[in-house]
């Protein structure tokens, strides 16, 4: 169906407006950034505040399994497949990008994903569909529409939107020969807490 297809980033911005329009002057709460540091375990350059510009007025917060986390303010020092020190119902808003494929178990994940946000949250999640291998440090999980579909449904979340952005090396790319595919599809899910 051609409704599946879609810009992740401007899906996630139009949830996020929108729900952020729902919260008084002044008001706190908190966004989770899960996988938000990279592997430096893997070699990757870590980072502390990739997605913060998505918390608009919550207070940012990450949620890493990478060593490079441990020492980070706001950060909870954990795997996503189980996190018993983050607070149940703590987030107004979860997220990852491009990180659950790395989870060994995303069941367990989703079950995490699902204790952590509060309800009428919203939680909102980037994955591989179709993209090369890339063990940073594992690589275990691709996953369709239906696949976020039915791990968030099961979980006690509506889902809002759910579809599929495809993504092209850029022109001046597509000559280098490198892991990257020159076409990727991304799925993407969001979804609210009831």
């Amino acid at each position: 169906s051609k409704d599946l297809f879609g810009h992740y980033v401007d899906s996630f911005a139009k949830h996020l407006n929108e729900h952020y329009k729902t919260y008084p002057e002044g008001a706190a709460g908190r966004f989770l950034d899960i996988g938000g540091t990279g592997s430096t375990a893997s070699g990757m350059a870590q980072v502390t505040s990739k997605f913060q510009h998505f918390a608009g007025p919550l207070e940012y917060w990450i949620l890493d399994s990478d060593p490079g986390a441990k020492e980070l303010e706001r950060t909870l020092y954990c795997d996503i497949d189980d996190c018993p020190k983050a607070e149940s119902c703590g987030f107004d808003v979860t997220f990852s990008h491009t990180v659950l494929e790395h989870a060994q178990r995303p069941w367990k994940s989703f079950d995490t994903i699902a204790r952590l946000t509060k309800k009428g949250g919203l939680t909102m999640h980037l994955v591989p569909f179709s993209y090369q291998y890339h063990a940073t440090p594992d690589d275990n999980y691709r996953f369709s529409h239906k696949a976020l579909t039915t791990l968030l449904e099961d979980r006690g979340f509506t889902v809002l939107e759910v579809g599929y952005d495809i993504c092209t090396k850029p022109n001046n790319m597509l000559r280098r020969i490198d892991e990257h595919y020159d076409v990727i599809w991304l799925t993407y899910v969001i979804g609210r807490k009831n």
